[in-house]
């Protein structure tokens, strides 16, 4: 296998690293002054949403006009020693209001007012604010083909310091008659966590990257998810047509440097790929590939080499990997500090 990466890849591994200015320090454990995100004195939150996520906060569960639910995060490295985790939750179209846009363009859309706060544990089992906000959604859809029954992925996602929090998030119809809330609890790593192991995050199927004018505020998006100055079409689902390639990303937290006073300090990491089947045995390997940047962005092909013998002799053939259910398993190798840790995601050959 060849470590070339795609031209979207490529230009997303330039852009990530550029222009989210996530320095090899930082990542690395050798840390800078951390640049604390400063949270707004007061969050505009009106009385009726507020009074909302208090009464279902110790359950975690709350009022639901408008379904929807957690049902998966991510968590990337962000400026300034900072974390990026992304929430991704679920929703039936219909429950979200979409309409004919009034364009003509043919699209759907809807208009949801979206509020957030950010928790943090106090004493006693209280739960002190941190961070709140409000966002305005307009979601669209293709006209065509329109299910209101379909159930789509969304996502939402800003920087924050490493900690524990309770995210809950409010969304509302913009008269607010309809109001729903959900819940989501989430630990980030902070620099004590890279002191003695690197740290590797969930990979991510990509279908594709794209550069786009980063937020302004927190936003929330539908079938992808945006970081800094790039959207992310992930498959979520984790389903692949046979004979594709299976693309991902993941970075190493806490990669160690391999002369901290280069202008441009390098990591030295190694990356050995295998597929497995369900019956956990190796239906692919490929040789070890070097990376000298923490962010691993690799296309795998899903093409097995098969020893062959039959009534014909002996020969090698390639052929794509079947239609099953498999997981892909990474395992890294930190070269300078001889850390060594696994990550993994399961996907579905369809």
């Amino acid at each position: 296998m060849k470590a070339l990466r795609t031209i979207a890849a490529g230009f997303a591994l330039l852009s990530v690293i550029g222009m989210l200015s996530v320095s090899a320090q930082a990542a690395s454990g050798i840390q800078d002054k951390k640049q604390e995100v400063k949270p707004p004195a007061k969050a505009l939150m009106p009385k009726e949403v507020a009074a909302l996520i208090q009464e279902g906060l110790a359950a975690r569960q709350g009022r639901q006009d408008i379904p929807f639910s957690f049902f998966k995060q991510l968590v990337l490295p962000a400026q300034g020693g900072n974390i990026y985790p992304v929430f991704f939750f679920k929703a039936k179209n219909g429950d979200l209001g979409y309409v004919p846009s009034a364009s003509g363009s043919g699209e759907m859309e809807t208009t949801l007012n979206v509020f957030f706060q950010f928790f943090q544990p106090g004493d006693a089992g209280t739960f002190k604010p941190f961070w709140g906000g409000k966002s305005l959604a307009v979601l669209k859809s293709d006209g065509a083909g329109y299910d209101a029954e379909k159930e789509d992925w969304y996502s939402f996602g800003l920087a924050m310091p490493s900690g524990k929090y309770t995210l809950a998030m409010v969304l509302t119809t913009p008269d607010t008659k309809k109001m729903s809330v959900g819940y989501c609890d989430i630990v980030l790593p902070g620099p004590e966590t890279f002191q003695s192991s690197i740290w590797p995050t969930e990979p991510v199927i990509v279908k594709s990257m794209d550069q786009v004018e980063p937020d302004q505020r927190p936003m929330v998006h539908r079938g992808c998810f945006t970081w800094g100055a790039i959207r992310v079409v992930s498959s979520m689902a984790g389903e692949i047509k046979v004979g594709d390639n299976l693309e991902i990303f993941f970075f190493v937290l806490g990669a160690g440097v391999k002369d901290p006073a280069a202008q441009s300090p390098e990591n030295d990491l190694e990356v050995n790929f295998e597929i497995q089947g369900e019956d956990g045995k190796a239906a692919i390997k490929w040789a070890p590939q070097a990376y000298g940047t923490y962010f691993i962005n690799q296309p795998l092909p899903l093409v097995q080499t098969l020893q062959i013998k039959d009534d014909k002799g002996e020969r090698v053939e390639k052929k794509p990997l079947p239609a099953g259910k498999y997981t892909l398993l990474a395992q890294i190798t930190d070269k300078v500090t001889g850390t060594k840790a696994d990550t993994k995601v399961a996907f579905e050959v369809k």
